[in-house]
């Protein structure tokens, strides 16, 4: 069913109404804020309202998570990659264009309470100072880019909110030498295995500065890490269980899972009504304020959607820039071999490297352990998407070949630990979320990649080459085109003047008193490190904006 095909009604399916927190007429109501979506961003800012007594209602796509006969139910095939996706991954493939070239895929996108971070996002870094002024760091680079001389907000104002998105979310690791903070208070990570143990003493003898890796777990015992999967033991921090599940079982929020936002409805400088499609059943609800957090792709789509005769273009578009500036770094796989054969028992991801986030004049990003086993079933996956990107295959001898270099390279690499780079990429007005009303998402996107991308992407290679041990082995698993589908931002974007951007500093919509953005849509750039904790920081700081202008809720809730 695409998202239009609804049945023309102002209620919810009453049918769907067992759990406790959904709310029995949510449209009979007016909520402080109408969260629309649970992932780092929503769950963030909603888990945080709730907390101080505001009336916060969840709108999510996906299901809840943390209904036992769900949850159980979704690790029994983890791995499911065709229509039945497993229960929290993303359940329609996303239509686009790289290069002029049509692919569809399945991203790296979670749907359900918690978001992407449900499944990935435990690695929990903080953005370094210089992403917020990247003319100081690009300089010529940036010509053609649409980036700006600086964020709206500098580094220094978000510190404390980095602060306490780290102590929300459990973050343990060691400070990162590259951008100290006295102030922060990391918990203590688990002790590396041997074999990482062994590479931290090699980077470090060859000038490099590695640190244990931020990363939101309890580590509990036999912990896997569970990338890309539903964590079994509830020990990952990702935003469904530290701040959507708290936010509705001990601080009254509601939710309405299964529930896709299809638009909203302003009038004026007002957004009075929010549009969804839940088992079906159109229904709408009302509130004081709209958080609209439903993700880089998703979030420009649902403002395009949002057409009027006031706004023809779209809600929130006076600049155009709605869908705008996408940006989706780009990494490499790279594994590498210790000298010797050493012991992997210890957590799965255990270092990061930001001596190459500047390097050589030149701004790159992070190098990371991703903990991602190496045997041959891994090595063909990345030897097949090479090919396939390259569309140089001959059938059948290509298959035979990449089988060959599988095996030899899984018995080379038997010891090896992959790492994974993060690499800066620019905004650039054509790379763009358009609408199209024929895909079961409603949207897809558009992206060139440019140039001097890939001329980064090499000097982040050969920069590695050049600085890493020599008596480490190192295979790079991606090719060319290694788009990381699962770090979307940039298109609602922030910015001081509206003409260019379509949110303020503040993250409220340029010319909408209401709307605010909390999602990974608002970074003008996208820094060279894994978005997630920005979110979370930026989220904290939207919701104290929100809070201050609801005292009389809070007032009164509180009393």
């Amino acid at each position: 069913m695409a998202w239009r095909d609804v049945v023309d009604s102002s209620r919810m399916n009453p049918s769907a109404t067992a759990l406790p927190f959904v709310p029995a007429d949510p449209c009979d109501h007016e909520w402080d804020v109408v969260v629309i979506g649970t992932g780092m961003g929503g769950g963030t800012i909603g888990y945080e309202l709730a907390r101080r007594g505001h009336d916060v209602l969840f709108l999510e796509k996906g299901e809840y998570l943390f209904d036992p006969h769900e949850r159980s139910a979704a690790l029994v095939e983890p791995e499911a990659v065709d229509e039945r996706l497993a229960l929290g991954r993303w359940p329609h493939r996303i239509a686009g264009d790289v290069d002029d070239l049509a692919f569809k895929m399945f991203p790296s996108m979670g749907c359900g309470t918690g978001g992407s971070s449900s499944l990935f996002a435990a690695q929990l870094e903080r953005m370094l100072p210089s992403d917020f002024v990247p003319a100081a760091t690009f300089g010529p680079v940036r010509t053609g880019s649409s980036a700006p001389e600086r964020w709206p907000i500098a580094y220094e104002q978000l510190a404390p909110y980095y602060r306490r998105a780290e102590a929300i979310y459990e973050v343990v690791g060691t400070p990162d030498p590259c951008n100290p903070d006295p102030e922060q208070a990391l918990g203590a990570p688990p002790a590396l295995s041997e074999r990482d143990e062994a590479l931290c003493q090699l980077f470090a003898g060859v000038g490099l500065h590695p640190y244990r890796a931020h990363v939101g777990c309890r580590y509990v015992p036999e912990c896997t890490g569970c990338g890309g999967v539903l964590c079994p033991k509830d020990c990952k921090s990702d935003a469904g269980r530290v701040c959507v599940r708290p936010a509705v079982s001990d601080h009254q929020a509601k939710l309405l899972s299964r529930a896709e936002v299809t638009r909203l409805e302003a009038t004026g400088s007002t957004v009075h009504k929010v549009h969804y499609c839940r088992d079906g059943v159109a229904g709408w609800v009302r509130a004081k304020f709209v958080v609209l957090a439903a993700g880089a792709m998703i979030s420009p789509a649902v403002l395009l959607r949002s057409t009027s005769d006031a706004s023809p273009d779209g809600l929130a578009n006076r600049s155009g820039q709605v869908g705008r500036n996408l940006m989706m770094h780009t990494s490499d796989f790279v594994a590498l071999q210790p000298p010797a054969d050493l012991s992997a028992d210890g957590p799965a991801k255990a270092l990061s490297c930001n001596d190459f986030y500047v390097h050589g004049g030149v701004k790159l990003g992070t190098f990371q352990s991703v903990g991602m086993p190496i045997n041959r079933g891994v090595i063909e996956f990345f030897l097949k998407s090479r090919a396939r990107r390259g569309g140089r295959t001959i059938p059948g001898v290509g298959a035979i070949v990449r089988k060959v270099a599988a095996r030899i390279g899984a018995r080379l690499f038997r010891s090896a630990v992959v790492f994974s780079s993060v690499i800066e990429d620019l905004p650039y007005s054509h790379n763009r979320i358009l609408l199209d009303p024929q895909d079961p998402n409603g949207m897809r996107f558009a992206y060139q990649f440019p140039d001097e991308l890939r001329w980064r992407n090499e000097r982040m290679r050969e920069a590695l080459r050049r600085r890493l041990p020599g008596n480490v082995g190192m295979l790079v698993l991606t090719g060319e085109r290694n788009l990381n589908f699962g770090h979307v931002s940039g298109t609602c974007r922030m910015g001081d003047d509206p003409e260019t951007s379509v949110v303020d500093a503040d993250q409220r919509c340029h010319d909408l008193d209401n709307l605010y953005v909390a999602d990974a849509s608002v970074f003008p750039t996208s820094g060279g490190i894994n978005p997630s904790l920005t979110i979370a920081a930026l989220a904290l700081r939207v919701a104290d904006r929100i809070s201050a202008r609801l005292p009389a809720t809070l007032a009164l809730r509180a009393g």
